[in-house]
């Protein structure tokens, strides 16, 4: 759960005792990847409710968005990888080997598709370390 304190702070916390609409006083220890210096079993923080401005608890991740966002930029930086390479090939001139290349549209094409793949899984992996939090219920 995430505590919203009324002086402005946050605090990622696992709750030590059950919180009720009688509770004056909300009990909690940091969560398991923190520590506090003491062994885990002491360690445990006291906050009375009135200086709790709001408790949220974690509702999965930001996957999904992080895949969007990443898809997004992957992609446009792929069509402008994809038209600086379509702008480099050269005309027919007669001398060497011509054609038979692929043509501008398949370039942009590839590159934007292969860019907007590449930053939506870059963006899920980012998402999935970033729980999202909802209003307690």
């Amino acid at each position: 759960m995430r505590l919203h304190l009324v002086q402005g702070s946050r605090v990622e916390a696992e709750l030590v005792t059950a919180l009720g609409p009688e509770s004056g006083v909300i009990v909690y220890r940091p969560p398991f990847h923190r520590d506090c210096g003491v062994p885990r079993a002491v360690c445990q923080f006291r906050t009375p409710v009135t200086d709790v401005r709001a408790i949220e608890v974690p509702h999965g991740n930001h996957a999904g968005r992080g895949a969007l966002i990443g898809a997004g930029v992957g992609g446009g930086l792929g069509f402008a990888l994809g038209l600086a390479i379509a702008g480099t090939q050269y005309e027919c001139t007669g001398v060497g080997p011509c054609g038979g290349g692929p043509s501008d549209a398949v370039v942009v094409s590839a590159t934007t598709l292969v860019g907007a793949a590449l930053g939506a899984g870059l963006g899920a992996l980012f998402g999935v370390g970033s729980p999202a939090w909802r209003p307690a219920p």
